[in-house]
């Protein structure tokens, strides 16, 4: 009680407390927000569009009195999802709980009443239940997302409609407590708060005459600057400081005689005195705001720091200035942050440059992207006209690839594999690029993705240049076996005999090669005998050698003979140096003597077939008849 009165500020106060219980602040909060409703819309996942039929539930609000007279609501939500995906055949049903969390804080209004003011619910203002650890997906986090958003929206949508709502009326309990008829007047006619006695709040300290111009701080300017933690000021018309708050006299360890005035001067950097008086003076004779920047000497480390003051004009009935208000902010940690920020961004924009690397970041949660420009070159497409969404990505994305691409990054979400892979990406002239691309994606505590970031490489030349490399492989590849074809070729001789003619030098790669050919053709013609011609060989070592034996050692476990002819004096020598035994192998001189042994073999003789051709050949150059000739 001051002087038989109650102030406004008293008064307000204590008909909150009277009036505002958590009991009331549970029955306006279940008036004031939606408690069932019915909600669609479509969600597009992973390039796939859902429709989503949306079920809200709200149950009894929980209260809490929190600190400064303001109420903590937690509104508890069941939440029914039906998801109907393109390209599924059964929908699937997902069962949510949710807690929307409110800040209310009963304030007093004119003339009577107190206004629930509800904080401005932020997106985690929405809690959602920790599901099992083995149904917390890619989906169910887009899922969550979606709700939280839809929540947000009707909650705020509501409150913005319930501005009248949230007024609480207190004149009729009011006019009780003072033991009067409510019903002899009419709510309109109650006194205002400012009738009543002692109501009215007079400024402290000494009195200041209605209407003249003050330039100096009264009390509770100066209880007010003192309990801001950042550096708080005013100054006369004339530009004479004549307060700073504790924040200042701690910041530069000085007392407030030493500041007041023009002594604020004295910790300003030198080269920075010229600028900031004249940006003081400007301001002082325009009247405009005044912002800048300086340098102060800091007492704790005798160092000078980056600091941003900005000061309003305070004016009168007249319109003439009667104090400056100011603040002065230290941001050398703000102005070094910002300088190693453009210092990481310019090598990181120079890293990506050096690479012909494109950059891309994908706000999971908003289902926002963000390409950088090379990316954005990738594709032929200005940033302007970029969409910005992951739809806007994926449609360019070839059709053929989208599966492969939903499969990969669904992997990556949920399983949490290693995303990489290549694509095609349709350029703005219609042309197909192919881009590789990985990246990763960052969880929340709950194990939910709400980024991804990554880049992208195009390729296309590179696919182009591996194309081509390989058709000339292939053709160098074509050319290789026939030139292998000619260098051991294979002649049937006669039915049952096969030779192979060898020229050059036979090493040992080359061996091996004869081997593989002549056992081939052997078992496909099931022949009797195969003669390898050695009469263009002029060099033999002892491995090709042993390859040699080994040949006719395979070709008689085909139960085929074979013979070796044409053996020049030179690989005569080399054998008998070696010491390698032919007692075993038929070694014959020449290719003749080779097929006459073998068709002698078979039963046929070279004579048997001359005198039949002779026959033959006689026959028809017998004379004719007596009786044909003419006499």
């Amino acid at each position: 009680m001051k002087n038989g009165g109650f102030t406004l500020e008293e008064l307000g106060r204590n008909l909150v407390d009277l009036a505002m219980t958590e009991d009331v602040i549970r029955r306006r909060a279940t008036a004031l927000l939606p408690v069932a409703r019915r909600e669609e819309r479509e969600l597009k996942v992973l390039g796939k569009v859902s429709r989503l039929a949306m079920e809200f539930h709200a149950g009894d609000p929980a209260v809490t009195r929190g600190t400064s007279g303001a109420f903590d609501v937690a509104i508890p939500y069941a939440l029914t999802v039906r998801v109907e995906t393109e390209g599924e055949a059964e929908a699937t049903v997902h069962q949510l709980t949710a807690t929307v969390a409110l800040r209310i804080t009963p304030r007093p209004c004119a003339p009577l009443g107190i206004f629930l003011d509800v904080a401005e619910p932020a997106a985690d203002a929405v809690l959602f239940a920790d599901p099992p650890v083995s149904t917390r997906d890619y989906l169910r986090g887009r899922l969550e997302e979606e709700v939280r958003r839809e929540l947000l929206r009707l909650v705020r949508a509501r409150l913005a409609d319930s501005h009248a709502e949230r007024t609480v009326d207190l004149e009729g309990p009011l006019v009780r407590a003072l033991g009067l008829d409510p019903d002899a007047r009419d709510a309109r006619d109650a006194p205002p708060p400012s009738r009543l006695r002692g109501a009215s709040v007079q400024p402290s300290g000494a009195a200041v005459r209605r209407g003249a111009p003050s330039s100096e701080p009264d009390m509770q300017l100066r209880l007010f600057g003192n309990t801001m933690p950042i550096q708080v000021w005013t100054a006369r018309p004339d530009g004479q400081l004549n307060f700073v708050n504790k924040a200042v006299l701690d910041y530069f360890d000085r007392t407030e005689a030493q500041i007041l005035g023009e002594g604020w001067l004295a910790m300003l950097h030198p080269d920075d005195v010229p600028r900031t008086v004249a940006t003081w003076t400007r301001s002082l004779e325009t009247g405009q705001p005044y912002e800048t920047e300086f340098r102060l000497l800091r007492a704790s480390d005798q160092t000078y720091r980056e600091h941003v003051v900005s000061a309003l004009p305070q004016r009168d009935a007249a319109g003439n200035i009667v104090l400056w208000i100011g603040g002065t902010t230290d941001v050398a940690e703000l102005r070094r942050a910002e300088a190693a920020l453009r210092r990481s961004e310019a090598r990181y924009r120079l890293f990506a440059e050096a690479s012909n690397e494109g950059i891309w970041f994908w706000n999971i949660r908003e289902d926002t992207t963000e390409w950088s420009d090379r990316m954005l070159e990738i594709i032929g497409v200005d940033r302007e006209a970029w969409g910005g969404t992951f739809m806007s990505f994926f449609e360019r994305v070839h059709p053929d690839d989208r599966g492969a691409l939903q499969a990969a990054l669904k992997a990556h979400l949920e399983e949490r594999r290693p995303f990489e892979m290549e694509f095609r990406i349709r350029h703005e002239s219609g042309e197909y690029r192919v881009a590789r691309t990985r990246g990763m994606a960052e969880w929340d505590e709950k194990g939910v993705p709400f980024q991804m970031a990554g880049g992208a490489t195009d390729i296309t030349e590179q696919k182009r240049h591996q194309a081509m490399l390989q058709e000339r492989r292939e053709i160098i590849e074509q050319q290789q076996e026939a030139i292998r074809a000619l260098s051991t070729p294979i002649i049937e001789v006669w039915k049952g005999v096969l030779t192979m003619p060898v020229l050059g030098v036979l090493d040992a790669q080359r061996s091996q090669q004869m081997m593989e050919v002549l056992l081939d053709a052997v078992a496909r013609t099931r022949c009797r005998h195969a003669i390898i011609d050695l009469t263009g060989v002029s060099a033999l070592d002892a491995a090709t050698a042993d390859h040699v034996l080994k040949l006719i050692d395979a070709v008689a476990m085909l139960g085929a003979q074979g013979i070796v002819v044409g053996i020049r004096p030179e690989v005569a020598q080399t054998v008998v140096s070696l010491g390698l035994d032919l007692s075993n192998i038929k070694t014959l001189s020449n290719l003749r003597e080779g097929l006459r042994f073998a068709m002698q073999s078979s039963g046929v003789t070279v004579e048997r077939r001359r005198r039949r051709k002779a026959r033959r050949e006689g026959a028809d150059d017998a004379p004719a008849p007596l009786s044909e000739r003419g006499g």
